[in-house]
């Protein structure tokens, strides 16, 4: 997908156990993840498209709702677009204006999450505190995290040798680092940090090849969560 604009996209994904009615006594039951996206094209003063602690209020409603019940008890639609479609719903009516301003949808899968392939995705361990957040806030104190940078699948076999160089400029650049010393001028957001990497690859690995610029790149923080950039097409 091609965009003429920059775009930013996170994602927060919730687990829930439940089942489902079949016919009779039969029952469906799985694993289910919940993932809201949000999408904008700029980012707020913090760097973020949305605080992902804004999202809580939809973990606390899956958790009390959802998780471990007879969906077909909770929501007159129990396929997996049935529950979006309420999921959605209840984060419109429910959560903070400036999230539903930018929620782009609610998606419901089964079964366990499955491991991204190892030729998309570089990862790295290091620490950051970002900067400009409410007093309280715990992203405010230095901190670290198990990142994860990935290009989609399908972009893998043009890319050529560019996982194996991102790979190992994280490892030289930023691995078991603090970003705030190792990019400077940058508050390392996820979405933020999606931008930079993208703006390497294109800058450095690619040597502003065209094309590459509507490639997303991927960061995540945490198994649960991840941002992405998507540079401007040419």
């Amino acid at each position: 997908m091609s965009h003429t604009q920059p775009l930013f996209r996170i994602g927060k994904t919730f687990r829930f156990e439940a089942t489902r009615r079949l016919d009779g006594d039969t029952y469906d039951g799985h694993s289910f993840t919940a993932e809201a996206v949000l999408s904008s094209g700029v980012l707020s003063p913090e760097g973020f498209v949305a605080d992902f602690g804004d999202l809580a209020p939809l973990k606390r409603y899956i958790d009390g709702a959802l998780d471990h019940q007879i969906l077909d008890d909770c929501v007159k639609d129990v396929s997996n677009e049935g529950i979006a479609e309420h999921l959605l719903g209840w984060a419109q009516s429910h959560l903070p204006t400036d999230v539903t301003s930018v929620l782009e949808e609610v998606r419901v899968r089964t079964g366990r999450p499955q491991p991204l392939p190892s030729s998309a995705f570089a990862a790295f361990e290091a620490s950051h505190q970002l900067r400009g957040l409410r007093d309280g806030h715990p992203c405010g104190r230095l901190h670290g995290h198990s990142y994860v940078v990935s290009v989609p699948v399908s972009a893998v076999p043009r890319l050529g040798d560019v996982p194996v160089l991102l790979r190992n400029h994280l490892r030289s650049a930023v691995h078991g680092r603090v970003l705030n010393e190792v990019i400077p001028g940058l508050n390392p957001t996820s979405e933020n940090l999606a931008r930079h990497f993208s703006q390497w690859l294109t800058d450095r690995a690619m040597g502003g090849r065209p094309g590459w610029e509507g490639t997303c790149v991927r960061v995540s923080e945490t198994e649960s969560s991840w941002a992405e950039y998507v540079g401007g097409a040419a």
